[in-house]
């Protein structure tokens, strides 16, 4: 594990010189490895920053194709963390097409259930099937099948997020039920955030379904998985969704009071989405009490939050747009190059055809009067042996 000044002075001489930071071969592989994998710190914070770092490294020739691998994976995630999932997607397929270079199933595996992930948050969700199943066939075929649990439990997750979507939420419970299985599976502690997950999942669904009773269990169980992990946004998101049941069956006091835990447990969070929605329930709750001033205080925490949210959407629009431009003007350079070059080139072969049909013109010429000359020589001398013979 990278300390904070090892990281610091890494992350600078990346930035600073990333033409050369593999020339000195196997110790700067590994120091790029080691710098990426501590760059994934910075994608809620800087995402921008890990962006930068991840195309320097993918760029770099002197990488290898995993490393490039890794590069890409972080560009990706950064990305996501923009919540630009489009582009995301774009890096992930970038990846998959890398990944062919490298006979690993369980990368993969990976990148095809990172891909169906990706479309399921843009609401593709034929395609995020599609891939969903490609990476489950694989999982089911791999010979150890400790290794790939995790895997199949977020295959089922995300199946189950996408029949929530559709508001089908007896086939998303069964999903969800089938990848709390395979979580429960898997011996990594570090892996089991993801019973946070889909026992929060299973709750809204539940709630959706007007099933309280089952829906404040499952929060339970979410916030129980999560405070093992530490995890603290898991457990504000359990408590906000076992807030709304709460509000749900008019015990407003007590969702209040939940919701104000949640908050304070998410300060150090950073995540807007769910500031969203603790604010939306804490102002919805004060304003069933009739409690006005506390109404008005969240109610505007809520819009100005809703308003960086909007802003960070634009902002991530108007990056795509940007970089679409730049696409766009070195191809038209290119195209504007290539045009150029075959007009340069075509007018030099026009000039030398017509150089070479008119040097060839002359030499016939040429040999037309010589030829010429011969004919009339040797008609001359014809014509005087004739008059020679009547003499």
């Amino acid at each position: 594990m990278l300390n904070h000044i090892t990281y610091s002075c890494l992350l600078l001489v990346f930035v600073l010189n990333t033409n050369g930071l593999f020339a000195s071969g196997f110790q700067s592989e590994k120091q790029v490895d080691s710098l990426l994998a501590a760059s994934t710190r910075i994608i809620y914070d800087n995402p921008n920053a890990a962006i930068k770092i991840g195309l320097s490294a993918y760029n770099d020739k002197t990488t290898s194709v995993r490393t490039k691998i890794k590069a890409l994976r972080l560009v990706s995630s950064a990305h996501i963390s923009k919540r630009d999932y489009q582009k995301a997607l774009e890096y992930t397929i970038l990846t998959e097409e890398l990944s062919n270079q490298l006979n690993d199933p369980i990368l993969n595996i990976e990148l095809l259930l990172k891909i169906g992930n990706l479309y399921q948050q843009l609401k593709i969700f034929d395609k995020s099937i599609k891939y969903l199943d490609e990476a489950e066939q694989l999982c089911l075929s791999y010979p150890e099948e400790d290794s790939v649990w995790f895997f199949l439990g977020n295959i089922y997750l995300i199946k189950g997020f996408i029949y929530k979507d559709n508001l089908n939420c007896d086939i998303a419970l069964s999903f969800f039920d089938k990848g709390i299985l395979e979580y429960e599976k898997t011996k990594d502690s570090g892996r089991k955030n993801n019973l946070s997950i889909a026992f929060y999942n299973k709750g809204n669904c539940y709630a959706l379904l007007s099933e309280y009773e089952n829906a404040k269990a499952s929060f339970y169980k979410s916030i129980s998985y999560a405070k093992r992990q530490q995890a603290n946004s898991l457990i504000s998101f359990a408590q906000k969704g076992l807030a709304e049941v709460f509000t749900l069956e008019g015990k407003y006091r007590e969702a209040i009071d939940l919701l104000t835990i949640a908050l304070k447990q998410s300060e150090n969070v950073g995540d807007i989405i769910l500031n969203l929605g603790i604010y939306k329930g804490l102002f919805e709750n004060y304003l069933a009490l009739n409690q006005w001033d506390d109404y008005q205080k969240y109610y505007g925490l809520y819009l100005k939050t809703q308003l960086e949210i909007k802003k960070s959407e634009r902002n991530s629009i108007s990056d795509s747009i940007i970089e679409s431009y730049k696409v766009g003007v070195t191809k038209h350079e290119a195209i504007k190059t290539n045009y150029n070059n075959y007009v340069k080139y075509t007018v030099i072969f026009i000039v030398l055809t017509i150089g070479g049909m008119i040097l060839f013109e002359n030499k016939n010429r040429k040999s037309i009067k010589l030829l010429q000359k011969e004919i009339d020589v040797l008609q001359n001398v014809k014509e005087n042996k004739t008059t020679l013979k009547k003499t």
